[in-house]
């Protein structure tokens, strides 16, 4: 039987009772993607409703919007938007800001999913033109949901669709991420000081530490981050330390300073009875992918993508 007219797509801002039919489209997009979990209600409704929404690296934030398609009362797509800076662009002025794609969510129906994302981003558009944004940053590591990816909230290169809509609509490739993961087993590293002078200090707490090594106690030359989290692996729940921050002063470098720090954050990984170490990093830092292989960490099978766009007034 043939409908006589095709069923109405609605775009409009999502509201506190859309949330739970939006979690379910969040959840589909979601599956397969590593290091995730799924999030609660509430942490849903503090991601989606909050004006500056939780997340893992710092972010400004001044806006934020999320727009859902409904189609006969289904929620078939969303798009998380906002207005501020990331992590990387927190020396920009304030009115520069950029407009930030969090996230989007396509339909099941592959037949829907370019109508959707279409119209969902020209309602993005005009939302960032009313903030006066002139570019657009996608997918940034620190705009991510903490339950997705361990945090890290980069374009997966697998999800065909989301790639295929963004580059079309002009978005493109400026960072690129690998994924390492290392099973954590009982053996320790030695952790030999690399030179004298030289002093490791711990802040922030067990499932937040933060790592910091100085020259002479008043020199900082070195900083760690690990957050420990909670992902779903294969059915299977394990607890994981995510390395979201590793750096040594480029004077120092090739001190084996890198290499003290990471074996110090894997042993206390493993007395903390961890399951997994898991790192994001760049295609071009081939010295830290190096240090990581020797000491146990195999790549995942994944991309993942951060893409811009200039936004034509």
């Amino acid at each position: 039987m043939t409908l006589p007219f095709a069923p109405t797509l609605v775009i409009r801002e999502l509201t506190s009772e859309d949330v739970e039919r939006a979690l379910d489209l969040l959840h589909s997009t979601f599956s397969g993607s590593i290091y995730t979990r799924p999030m609660t209600p509430a942490e849903a409704a503090d991601q989606l409703l909050n004006e500056a929404p939780p997340t893992l690296l710092p972010v400004r934030w001044r806006s934020h919007a999320v727009f859902i398609a409904l189609r006969v009362g289904e929620t078939v797509g969303l798009l998380d938007a906002a207005v501020g800076l990331d992590s990387e662009s927190q020396e920009r002025p304030n009115y520069q800001p950029l407009g930030l794609l969090r996230f989007l969510a396509l339909p099941a129906d592959e037949t829907l999913r370019d109508e959707v994302g279409r119209r969902l981003l020209a309602a993005a558009y005009a939302y960032w033109r009313s903030h006066g944004v002139a570019a657009i940053k996608a997918y940034h590591p620190s705009t991510g949901y903490p339950s997705w990816q361990g945090g890290f909230g980069l374009l997966p290169s697998d999800w065909t669709d989301q790639v295929r809509l963004l580059t079309a609509e002009d978005f493109r490739y400026t960072d690129r991420f690998y994924c390492f993961f290392c099973t954590l087993r009982q053996e320790l590293f030695e952790e030999g000081v690399p030179q004298s002078g030289l002093t490791l200090v711990f802040r922030g707490t067990s499932a937040d530490r933060r790592y910091q090594v100085f020259f002479r106690r008043t020199e900082l030359i070195g900083e760690a981050r690990v957050v420990r989290c909670t992902v779903e692996v294969e059915g299977r729940s394990l607890q994981v330390a995510h390395l979201v921050h590793w750096e040594v002063d480029p004077p120092w470098r090739n001190h084996h300073i890198g290499r003290w720090m990471l074996r110090r954050i894997l042993n206390d990984a493993v007395h903390q009875s961890l399951d997994q170490a898991i790192v994001f990093v760049r295609i071009h830092q081939a010295a830290a992918i190096n240090l990581l292989a020797q000491h146990g960490f195999v790549e995942h099978p994944y991309r993942g993508y951060v893409l811009t766009k200039t936004l034509q007034a």
